[in-house]
Formats: structure tokens, sequence, C-alpha cells
């Protein structure tokens, strides 16, 4: 059970920290607003200030394709207006806005929508509070391959998934993948005339019940130790047997464990509010695209 979030950098070149207290204010006392065909949208009571961190429930009005049934078995549409939760922090501190990745309703919701809506909230609160306009810029975080080596090394693996490059494909000869030098070679030498332009393998073994493990697979510590091997995502199981997926994706976001879509507002925004402020050393390896 996790919740993941993309990070974005605040462009603002001031401290931030010193009036976060009245920006709090400002976020918590705007109204609802009205938006397109009439659903309205607002920052919702569940907001939250610690340690210069805002954490926030941004919600929307959409339309309901829900039905159900009366006493006479009729369907029918409820009169109804439900709202679409999104979660989202600003850390003051380290100047980096958290937005929830989530999906949204096709029929009247998407994520570009409500990044409009909730910049357009955020940049009225900057103007009263730092005269200054809400600007961030997207961010990248340098993934590291060892990161993928070390959970493959570390937990029993039940799947791989990897992109193999087109023109250079080469695994060292001094790679032990078989423990006999004999076997070894000749499979580093194998491996080495594959001429098949193969571009991307993903293998798995069986995870629950404890059954299946990549790190026996000599495929699969081929292809971690290939010069300029892409890992795409791995599944492992920990030493508790609990299920885990890490993609190359989820290592570019803000990742909460603990909560998902399904966590009541109060629980993430509460959630979300303390890993930032633990993970911190972390929040600032997301650092704007044109820094790395």
């Amino acid at each position: 059970m996790k919740m993941e979030f993309r990070v974005y950098q605040l462009t603002y070149a001031n401290d931030l920290t010193e009036n976060g207290g009245a920006l709090h204010e400002y976020l918590a006392s705007m109204a609802k607003l009205p938006g397109e065909h009439g659903f309205e949208y607002c920052i919702t009571s569940e907001i939250d200030y610690d340690d210069h961190v805002i954490t926030f429930c941004f919600s929307e009005e959409f339309a309901s394709d829900v039905s159900s049934v009366d006493d006479e078995k009729n369907i029918y549409t409820p009169d109804v207006a439900p709202y679409i939760n999104t979660i989202m922090a600003l850390d003051l501190r380290e100047k980096r806005f958290l937005v929830q990745n989530r999906d949204y309703p096709a029929n009247n919701l998407k994520k570009d929508l409500t990044m409009t809506r909730i910049r357009l909230m955020l940049n009225e609160a900057f103007e009263n509070t730092y005269n200054s306009v809400f600007n961030t810029l997207d961010t990248d975080r340098e993934v590291n391959e060892n990161e993928f080596i070390h959970l493959f090394e570390n937990n029993r693996v039940s799947a791989l998934w990897v992109t193999i490059p087109n023109n250079y494909r080469v695994l060292p000869e001094h790679e032990q993948i078989f423990e006999d030098e004999a076997i070894n070679r000749n499979w580093i030498e194998g491996w080495n005339n594959d001429h098949s332009k193969m571009h991307e393998i993903l293998l798995k073994a069986p995870g629950r019940g404890g059954e299946g493990d990549l790190r026996h697979s000599p495929i699969a510590k081929s292809l971690l130790n290939m010069v300029g091997a892409y890992v795409k995502q791995i599944n492992y199981w920990d030493e508790n047997d609990k299920s885990h997926e890490v993609s190359r994706n989820s290592l570019m976001r803000f990742v909460v464990n603990g909560i998902n879509i399904r966590s009541l507002p109060v629980t993430s925004i509460d959630r979300l509010s303390l890993e930032i402020r633990n993970r911190r050393e972390e929040l600032r390896e997301f650092r704007a695209s044109d820094e790395i």
C-alpha cells in the first residue's frame, strides 16, 4: 500500500518560511470556486501546518456515472455531487511542491485541469502572502542502477524488467555468472555473440509462497551486470514475505508507504507531512531538470 507524489521545485528566491503561517491561514480560508459546467473545487478544511510543511487536500466535484436501483427496481441516477481528492503539500523550507500522482474520471477531470486549478489558487495565495507569483519547475531525480542491484541482491526477486541497448550489449568477461570457470566463460561468450537484436526482457518467477527467486537465474544476473542495461522494474519479497514493486518511474517520485487512494484524507495528510519532515534529504534529490 503506497501513494506516489510528483515533485516540483518552487522558483521563489527568498525565504518562504518566515510567512508560512500566514500562507497556511490564507489557504485554509479560501472559498469554494466554480469550475467548468458548474462543478466546484476547493482546498478542504483538512489542512495541516507543521515545521514549515503545509499539507492539504484539494477536492474537485465531477460528473458521476454512478447509478442506483429504487424499491420498484428502476435504475436511476442519484442526486449527489461526488468529489475526488488529490493530496498535496508545500515544503516551504525545501521549496518543493508535492502532488499525488493519481488517475482521474475521464468524463470531466484530468491531471492538467487539476494542476491549472490549484496553481491559480496558490498563485493568489502567494501574491497576497509574498507579493510574488507561484511558479514551479518540473524535477528529475538521478536514478542509480545500484539501487536496483541492491534490491536484487538482498531480497527474493519474482520479476525483473530490463531494456537492452540496441547497439551495444556486452557482458564483461570478468563477471561471474557461474562458479565453474569454463561454464562461465562459455556463457559470457555466447551472450556477447547473440545478434538477435532482442531489446527487452521481462523475467518472472513464482512470488507468493517463496517458490521463485530470480537471484538464482543466470539470465537475470547477466542482465543486471550487462553494460548499459536499463532496469525498468523489479518485484521483490522482503523478509516478512511482503511484496514490493519498484519501477524506474516510482524512483522518480516521492513514495509514501502505508496510505493509498482509499485512505482517509486526514490520514494521508498526516502521513505525508511526517514523511516529508523525516525525509528532507531525499526530497532535496528532486531537483529542477536544468540543475542536473
